[in-house]
């Protein structure tokens, strides 16, 4: 696996003089910080919407633009206070695009196979899923056109600034600074942040703890895409192809649901 560096050394970086013990608490710290950052999107998503003007047509647009909003300027702000080096570094750019673009063009094929292969097992080996599915209301025509809408571009933004631009970077200079040279620290960062993606996919409340969601199926998804933009995004120093990929893989799905439940 060719892969472009995306973070050599810690430079110029607040935590160049630190131990490696000093650098895995601090990354552990973050780690914590982001999972409760997640937490409190959720909570604060709901109490959000709940003070919306209910007249106000598709409140959940406002919450989810706000809520991914919030995650990228997370990420944002953390690398450079941490790396102290410009958006670009972070992959909030179109380096090599062209390798990008093929990049997505091959997860749209992949993806909609995926899709496919999905909805025919379920069709025909777990009727009793189908027929929930189906028993989903579909929402009105407005609601379904600012969805799709939102799913074609802030999930992209948000969740790829942060858990892949963000994630990898401190996992590169903190916990595997040698991947370069060895190919099972590549893979380490690839499985490290795609698992620690879909761990996020996890809801939880604090007092008392409980697990509010988790989804197996979504689970799976998040792990097997979130390793595809890993590597992608190690490979092309750039979020294009994960952001691009990302935002195809949520309207696709979220299309198909919608079909699915109105046919």
């Amino acid at each position: 696996m060719k892969i472009i560096p995306v973070a050599k050394s810690l430079g110029n970086g607040r935590l160049r003089q630190h131990t490696i013990a000093q650098k895995i608490a601090y990354l552990l710290l973050i780690l914590i910080f982001i999972q409760l950052l997640n937490q409190f999107l959720i909570f604060s998503g709901t109490a959000l919407e709940r003070a919306i003007d209910p007249t106000m047509q598709n409140p959940r647009f406002v919450v989810g633009v706000y809520q991914q909003v919030v995650q990228a300027l997370t990420g944002i702000l953390l690398f450079r206070w941490l790396f102290q080096k410009g958006t670009q570094e972070l992959g909030i750019n179109t380096w090599d695009k062209k390798r990008s673009l093929t990049f997505f063009l091959r997860f749209v094929w992949l993806w909609l196979a995926i899709v496919a292969l999905y909805v025919t097992a379920t069709y025909f080996f777990f009727p009793s899923e189908w027929q929930a599915m189906r028993a989903i209301a579909s929402p009105p025509t407005n609601t379904i056109v600012t969805t799709l809408l939102f799913q074609s571009f802030f999930p992209g933004m948000g969740e790829e600034i942060l858990f892949r631009g963000f994630i990898i970077n401190v996992l590169a200079a903190f916990v595997l600074p040698n991947w370069q040279q060895n190919n099972a620290s590549k893979w380490g960062i690839v499985v490290a942040s795609s698992g620690y993606f879909a761990v996020a996919h996890i809801y939880f409340t604090l007092s008392p703890f409980h697990v509010t969601h988790i989804d197996p199926v979504q689970i799976a998804m998040a792990l097997g895409c979130g390793a595809f933009y890993a590597v992608v995004f190690l490979k092309t120093k750039s979020l294009l192809a994960s952001f691009l990929s990302h935002n195809f893989a949520n309207v696709t799905s979220t299309l198909v649901g919608y079909l699915i439940s109105g046919v």
